[in-house]
């Protein structure tokens, strides 16, 4: 288990096996978790399932479970909208 940081993100992820990495995808939308791996929705475990031939590498989606994603609102705007951070700023 450990985490990945830079900034204000913050992933959560583990490791199990060794050899050739195998990056594992968790599913399940905004709510794709590690621990949903192995939940009763998933048919198997990939990491229980693959860690004996390769590295499986999985990982939280970010504001998931131990994952953080702290982004302030005028980062999102700035980002995503820059029309609308443009005339927040104008003297219009």
């Amino acid at each position: 288990m450990g985490f990945y940081e830079r900034g204000g993100v913050r992933i959560h992820f583990e490791e199990a096996g060794s050899g050739f990495p195998l990056l594992v995808i968790t599913g399940g939308g905004l709510n794709s978790t590690i621990a949903g791996l192995a939940g009763t929705g998933s048919p198997f475990n990939p990491m229980e399932a693959f860690k004996a031939d390769y590295r499986c590498i999985a990982s939280d989606l970010r504001n998931a479970d131990r994952s953080s994603f702290m982004a302030s609102r005028q980062h999102l705007i700035e980002k995503y909208n820059p029309e609308a951070y443009q005339l927040s700023h104008s003297e219009v």
